[in-house]
């Protein structure tokens, strides 16, 4: 399978990684020599210095034999001209775009995305994605992560083993034969710095942070069982009004939820444009990081603080200086991803990571068809794919004893028929099922060679 990627920044650097450690043919191109140098120096692709969007740059890439094209340069104009010119001059099959602008994405102008006029199959908006992200964990109290699968049926859910629990110190056997009535199935561990996929012997020990997909209809006695009795969060305050806090604050606002919502934003004129086209959210023109200004929108009473601007310093500072204050749980956004690890350490609660969102929603386009969901968890470490099961799968009509399933892949749920099932070693797979697997990535190929997927990437 041959792709070309346009744009060799940090989304471009780590699909391509992705994509050449599953055996694609990549191609990346970009104006910058040292962006291509890194990439050259640490991955198996090929590389193109030149302007993307230019015919023939595209042209010395292999345009003629590409299957998917990827542009995630930092210009939206030059993704779209990519992916026009891919599809005019070169009949590429799949053409993804990043666009962060957010009047590209009205829903009054979604009929520029057609194949007579822009023939891009897939538009991933980093923004919507992260405010969506961040919309998840504050409707899901208790958790560290969420996301909705098997048609909103199951959540993933990642929650941390609080002291006061029944769930330490006990196998995930003995755990299983306890809460036969929850419909719930533990993934994948991390503990400091290890992370593991788990077995019927494994041992949760405090401070465990652990994935789970989980029924809906059990979250929240699941949730309780591991230690966690948050309830709904009743105000929200957010520092930083560009387009994730203004998505972020419209969800919230067109949401069931009765959450107050405030917003501290830097720039006056931004603030006046969030005042006029914001209902419900309270909007203070001034700096986060700011005593005055977290005691005036009452930070004590807040039960997420999240810090959301595009400077990873900011957003750090100003949630430790609203957690001293007294706001229950802080969610920070951060770039640059050597940072995530050290902050749990000083206080911050969640931390959100653009690029890695951006990169799983590049890959649930990038596999199509039969993947509806990709979630990456922990940059390197693996995948949370949504996949169904097709009549000439390995999976159909056999039980994971008689497959060849590596210790890598583990089954967490399947969805059949509306009723949803937490698989054991003697469940038979059926065609049509929904079933979601967690695959580190040194499996995942091996997972799509099982599903016989590799005909839907076109």
């Amino acid at each position: 399978m041959k792709s070309i990627i346009c744009g060799a920044g940090d989304v471009g650097y780590s699909i391509a990684d992705k994509l050449s450690k599953e055996n694609f043919e990549v191609t990346v191109v970009d104006e910058s020599k040292d962006r291509l140098k890194k990439i050259s120096e640490n991955l198996d692709v090929k590389t193109i210095i030149g302007v993307p969007s230019l015919p023939s740059t595209l042209s010395s890439a292999g345009a003629k034999d590409c299957d998917i094209l990827i542009a995630v340069t930092k210009s939206d104009e030059t993704n779209m001209i990519c992916c026009q010119i891919g599809h005019s001059l070169f009949e590429i099959p799949k053409k993804i775009a990043r666009i962060r602008q957010q009047d590209y994405l009205k829903g009054e102008w979604q009929n520029l995305y057609t194949t007579k006029n822009l023939p891009i199959d897939a538009i991933i908006s980093p923004e919507e994605e992260v405010a969506k992200a961040l919309y998840r964990r504050i409707k899901s109290p208790g958790t560290i992560d969420m996301l909705e699968l098997a048609d909103n049926r199951l959540k993933l859910l990642g929650i941390k083993c609080e002291t006061n629990t029944k769930v330490l110190g006990k196998t995930l056997r003995k755990l299983s034969d306890e809460f036969k009535d929850y419909l719930a199935n533990i993934l994948f561990v991390f503990r400091g710095e290890d992370k593991f996929i788990v077995n019927s012997n494994t041992i949760l020990e405090k401070d465990d942070l652990i994935y789970m997909v989980v029924d809906n209809n059990n979250f929240v006695e699941v949730v309780k069982e591991f230690g966690h009795e948050e309830t709904q969060a009743q105000k929200i305050v957010i520092i930083g009004g560009g387009n994730i806090g203004y998505s972020l604050s419209k969800a919230v606002e067109n949401s069931e939820y009765k959450i107050a919502t405030n917003i501290i934003e830097y720039d006056k004129a931004r603030s006046e444009y969030l005042a006029t086209n914001l209902h419900s959210a309270v909007v203070t023109n001034g700096d986060g990081l700011d005593n005055t200004i977290l005691e005036e929108v009452d930070i004590s009473e807040a039960d997420y603080f999240i810090a959301v601007t595009d400077d990873d310093e900011v957003n750090i500072l100003s949630s430790l200086l609203a957690k001293r204050a007294g706001a229950e749980h802080c969610i920070t956004l951060i770039n640059n991803s050597s940072y995530s690890s050290l902050l749990n350490n000083i206080g911050i609660d969640i931390t959100i990571d653009p690029k890695l969102i951006t990169i799983s929603k590049i890959l649930e386009k990038v596999r199509g068809g039969l993947i509806r969901s990709d979630y990456t968890i922990a940059e390197g470490f693996g995948e949370v794919i949504e996949a169904e099961i097709l009549s000439n799968s390995s999976f159909t009509n056999k039980n994971i004893n008689q497959i060849d399933l590596p210790k890598s892949i583990r089954v967490g749920a399947i969805l059949r028929k509306d009723n949803i099932i937490i698989p054991n070693s003697e469940t038979i797979f059926e065609e049509n099922d929904d079933v979601v697997f967690f695959s580190e990535t040194k499996s995942i190929k091996q997972l799509e060679n099982l599903l016989s997927i590799s005909k839907t990437y076109a």
